[in-house]
């Protein structure tokens, strides 16, 4: 079986080396390596190219949904291996995809996992790469209906039956995940392999993470909004397993959090009012807070695990900022797609 690999990259100077020497450094050849550039205005292309990636240059910037689409149609293998710039691979990558693929024909695609580790050294990176290994690593089962493009497989075939990413969705969002739904739904299976993890290199200022979050809950309940039923309520709310890693118990820390919020707003607006029966509400707030924290004690306890009890206290203040950035993202969203805006 031949891969190609397809790399969108938009100002990714700073980690598409790393990226392409993993690559190069596997114990199997891969058939191409395609770099998209999406218009960068840093000097991305030129460092893909001497590393001797074939690189196409995109005519205008149009988002990753629409580089991906078009490396996947350059590309002549079998498999497509859809790779972020930001990562670096182990050496036995297409080995593992090769194997599981080629001994399981009925397994459209592989999914791998973020090491729980990453370069960074500050905690907001930190976190946030933990965050993210821990939802997939969580996972209970390994037929999953999760997407996730920092290092996925898929068959060209598969790929293409189900139309490729959908390219209204402008930003590094959503694409992705609305492309592993389609696969499942329309019967066909992804493998999530936790054996195989990739080194995430990207790092986040506090207030990069805030937009991201903010962004990325904004696109998610968008995507929900357009399809009620497969997406909003079987895939992001997740009242039962529906092979995501979005976690009931997260949707729950987020009210939660809101609830907090908006108990502390009335109980302000109450002083300044001069109201006295709401002096109950700071304690409703704290329980609500508390309440949410029990909702992550698995990615606390990994927390811990891996980088001792001393990271603790600020996880657990980056918690809270994530949950409420996200639950304002979710009204945001919403409020947006009421008014028209659905992507």
């Amino acid at each position: 079986m031949n891969i190609s690999i397809i790399i969108p990259a938009y100002n990714a100077a700073d980690t598409i080396t790393d990226c392409l020497k993993s690559v190069d450094a596997q114990d199997t050849r891969a058939l191409e390596v395609l770099v998209v550039d999406d218009c960068s205005n840093d000097d991305t292309a030129q460092k893909a190219s001497r590393l001797g990636a074939v690189v196409i240059v995109c005519e205008k910037r149009s988002g990753p949904a629409k580089a991906r689409n078009i490396g996947a149609e350059a590309a002549a293998g079998e498999i497509i291996l859809f790779l972020d710039a930001d990562v670096t691979v182990p050496s036995n990558l297409l080995n593992s995809i090769t194997c599981i693929l080629g001994s399981h024909h009925d397994i459209a695609a592989v999914q791998t996992v973020y090491s729980p580790e990453c370069t960074a050294d500050d905690i907001v990176s930190i976190y946030q790469n933990l965050y993210y290994h821990c939802a997939l690593a969580h996972v209970k089962d390994e037929s999953v209906a999760i997407f996730a493009t920092w290092c996925v497989a898929v068959r060209k075939r598969d790929f293409d039956a189900v139309g490729g990413f959908n390219t209204k969705i402008p930003e590094p969002t959503v694409e992705d995940e609305e492309l592993g739904y389609s696969l499942v739904d329309s019967g066909r299976s992804i493998y999530l392999a936790k054996d195989i993890m990739v080194v995430h290199l990207a790092t986040y200022t506090l207030c990069q993470f805030a937009r991201r979050r903010f962004r990325m809950a904004k696109a998610q309940v968008k995507s929900g909004w357009r399809s009620i039923r497969e997406r909003l309520l079987k895939r992001y709310i997740n009242l039962k397993e529906t092979g995501t890693h979005h976690s009931r118990w997260v949707v729950l820390s987020i009210l939660l959090v809101l609830g907090a919020g908006f108990s502390m707003v009335a109980f302000l607006t109450g002083v300044l009012l001069g109201l006295s029966f709401l002096p109950w509400l700071p304690a409703v707030a704290l329980a609500a807070i508390i309440f949410s924290f029990f909702c992550h004690l698995n990615f606390f306890r990994s927390a811990v695990f891996y980088f001792g009890l001393k990271i603790l206290p600020g996880f657990m203040l980056l918690c809270l900022l994530d949950m409420a950035v996200l639950g304002w993202g979710v009204i945001a969203g919403t409020v947006q797609f009421l008014c028209g805006k659905h992507y």
